[in-house]
């Protein structure tokens, strides 16, 4: 048995180091799994920014409607940056102006697509938030994996 304070600190710090090393490290959780989001019977599924990374099922005869909101004077636009052909179509895209705003310059809103189901399969949608006619890297990224049955 160790006598001296030095000693027992010595054995006290080993103990503490022996335990340490000892010890299986707390492994990070993994991330949860994406919301499913589908509307079995309704004729259109909207999405917003809240949905940003749902895995989305559509049935064949479904619409699919994407609402991104846009505030005033940012100078800013979505736009659809990656959809691979085949899966669904745009068969629109457009702004739509919030209730109050009267003008067009710097005005908030929406940027509204709505898509169409083609065939069966699985793609990614993904709308990126940047300033018009720049270079400048996206402000927001927006994804979804589409599965159409």
């Amino acid at each position: 048995m160790p006598s001296s304070p030095r000693a027992w600190r010595c054995l006290a710090l080993a103990t503490a180091l022996l335990a340490t090393a000892c010890s299986t490290p707390e492994l990070p959780k993994p991330p949860p799994p994406p919301r499913v989001l589908q509307a079995p019977g309704h004729k259109v599924l909207i999405l917003t920014d809240a949905d940003a990374g749902a895995s989305v099922v559509l049935e064949p005869a479904q619409l699919l409607m994407v609402r991104l909101p846009i505030g005033a004077s940012a100078g800013l636009e979505w736009a659809l940056a990656d959809m691979k052909a085949g899966v669904v179509s745009v068969t629109s895209a457009k702004f739509e102006r919030a209730l109050r705003n009267n003008t067009n310059d710097d005005a908030s809103g929406a940027s509204v697509w709505q898509f169409k189901p083609d065939a069966a399969g699985t793609i990614a949608l993904t709308f990126e938030l940047r300033r018009t006619k720049t270079l400048l890297p996206a402000v927001q990224t927006v994804s979804y994996s589409v599965t159409v049955k």
